[in-house]
């Protein structure tokens, strides 16, 4: 495991009108959610990561994509306008296969890491490479040396001083010894990496790798604890299960969950994938797993996705197998995952319960999967190459469609809130508003309905990669008070406190939403969260 000096962020939280938790669910609706096929990648959607309100940047590893770039090259890179659905390529170098990324607290994209050259594109083990989305026009800028040492399948997470941790990724200047991921092997790639939040501003992870993990100090390199192992089977790559730090909430001193669901036991084609999710605080002295079905059915390579109103969505992934290309002729594969789980689950961190009632998928979602909460409350889906190159007209080709999953809190018919204004700013999304620790912002909304349950979250969404999201979080904010104006009673005043330190967020950039009764607000805001200037 490495350190390098950089700063990435992600933001999250929900804040609360009342002191008490969530409001209780409502009673579930015939709505089940909805699938829409609403675009064309044109380069396969290895990663993905929201870069805007509207805007989602594509990697994929260096292949004959649909689109080309400005050498002639084909496109392993791209900008998804979620409004338009068009898409604009962006120029690389050096081949991103499988590798990461994170943002510095200035907005700008850090990616890393790769695999060999081809197709006219340079070997990409040791490249940096830097966007930012708030330029003009933004593009990469790379450079093919950047990292001292090569690295493939890294998991990133930002410390809450600003730099930027990589297990199996950068080091800088010296790599650290780091013995669990040796003890970890053969399933040691892409591990499982979370920031714990506390008050004594230690920088300390929950690592997880295999079957086992650990809480780890990063600052003295010491293993604070060894946590039990989770049984069931294995559930990191390539048996790859989804791991996720459940929202963190102010009520309960900002306690973290750890939650991981799917996986499988052996490396074998038609092996079922495992049906459990095990939950534990990894900072809790007597840490035990407290064990779940994963609504009943068993997924290898799923994605979660975080929603607004603190529920858990799991898309994508295999019934059977494990996460690899197939063997074989295109007209006759052997896929190493099949069984493809078409069914989105959605999973209540409170009441611990799962609605399995949602209308399908009819994309297979398997081996290069994506899938990302958006700014209007909408989950974007992309994805699945089980294959080395773009082969089409085969049983699971190369998908380039696109996909919108709209939740069941869309599905309602009720008005949705509007955000007015943002700490002053009236203007939203043209530029992040600056935001600071403990600080109380002001947030001015229309409300949606007439009986009004506000509450407010942040969210950073992460890098979205092999069913991971590297620096995801989610922090449910204080709602310290909320007024009407007396002129028009539909109008409010909110009064919202940000994190209190960046254990729990750490600074950078973040995006803002608001919910009247559990349904998100047209579009979040976004924010940069940082430490107060004096």
């Amino acid at each position: 495991m490495k350190v390098t000096k950089f700063i990435s962020i992600f933001a999250l939280g929900i804040g609360l009108v009342t002191t008490s938790p969530l409001r209780p669910r409502q009673a579930p609706q015939a709505s089940i959610g909805e699938w829409d096929i609403v675009g064309d990648s044109q380069v396969a959607a290895m990663h993905i990561v929201l870069a805007s309100y509207k805007d989602i940047y594509i990697i994929d590893k260096v292949e004959a994509n649909k689109i080309k770039q400005a050498n002639g090259s084909p496109a392993i890179s791209a900008v998804y306008d979620i409004e338009t659905n068009q898409v604009t390529p962006l120029d690389l170098t050096t081949d991103t296969f499988c590798s990461a990324g994170s943002f510095f607290a200035n907005g700008t994209l850090f990616h890393a890491g790769g695999a060999e050259n081809g197709l006219g594109y340079n070997p990409g083990y040791q490249s940096a490479r830097f966007i930012t989305p708030t330029d003009p026009n933004p593009d990469w800028m790379e450079i093919p040396d950047g990292m001292v040492t090569s690295r493939w399948y890294p998991a990133m997470a930002t410390l809450p001083n600003g730099n930027v941790l990589s297990a199996g990724g950068p080091p800088q200047p010296q790599p650290i010894s780091f013995p669990f991921l040796v003890d970890a092997m053969p399933y040691n790639l892409y591990p499982f990496v979370h920031v714990m939040p506390n008050f004594e501003n230690k920088q300390l992870l929950f690592v997880f790798a295999n079957t086992q993990g650990i809480l780890f100090d990063i600052e003295t390199n010491t293993v604070i604890s060894k946590l039990p192992v989770l049984p069931g089977g294995i559930r990191s790559y390539p048996l790859t299960a989804n791991s996720i730090l459940l929202p963190l909430r102010p009520s309960l001193n900002y306690k973290p969950t750890i939650m991981i669901c799917g996986g499988n036991t052996v490396m074998e084609i038609t092996s079922p994938a495992i049906a459990s999710c095990g939950r534990i605080d990894p900072t809790d002295p007597n840490a035990q797993w407290e064990m779940d079905n994963f609504g009943g059915t068993g997924r290898v390579m799923p994605d979660a996705v975080l929603l607004p109103d603190a529920t858990v969505l799991y898309v994508n992934g295999a019934g059977t197998g494990f996460a690899g290309y197939h063997s074989g002729p295109k007209d006759n594969p052997l896929y190493v995952s099949g069984n493809p789980t078409l069914t989105p689950f959605i999973y209540d961190p409170e009441t611990k319960e799962w609605n399995t009632n949602l209308a399908p998928s009819t994309v297979p979602r398997l081996y290069h999967s994506v899938a990302t909460l958006v700014s209007d409350g909408r989950v974007f889906v992309a994805g699945s190459n089980p294959q080395p190159n773009v082969e089409l007209g085969t049983e699971f080709p190369t998908e380039y469609r696109v996909e919108m999953f709209t939740p069941p809190y869309l599905q309602t018919g009720l008005a949705r809130p509007v955000i007015n204004s943002v700490a002053g700013f009236t203007t939203l999304n043209t530029q992040r508003i600056d935001v600071s620790y403990q600080q109380t912002v002001e947030v001015q909304v229309t409300k949606g309905q007439t009986d009004s349950f506000i509450t407010a979250a942040i969210i950073h969404h992460g890098f979205v990669t092999h069913s991971q999201s590297f620096s995801r979080k989610y922090v449910m904010l204080k709602v310290i008070s909320a007024q009407y104006d007396p002129n028009n009673t539909n109008n409010l005043t909110l009064n919202l406190e940000m994190p209190p330190n960046p254990t729990i967020l750490p600074p950078g950039p973040s995006y803002l939403y608001i919910l009247d009764n559990g349904i998100p607000a047209t579009y979040s805001v976004a924010l940069t969260i940082g430490f107060p200037t004096t």
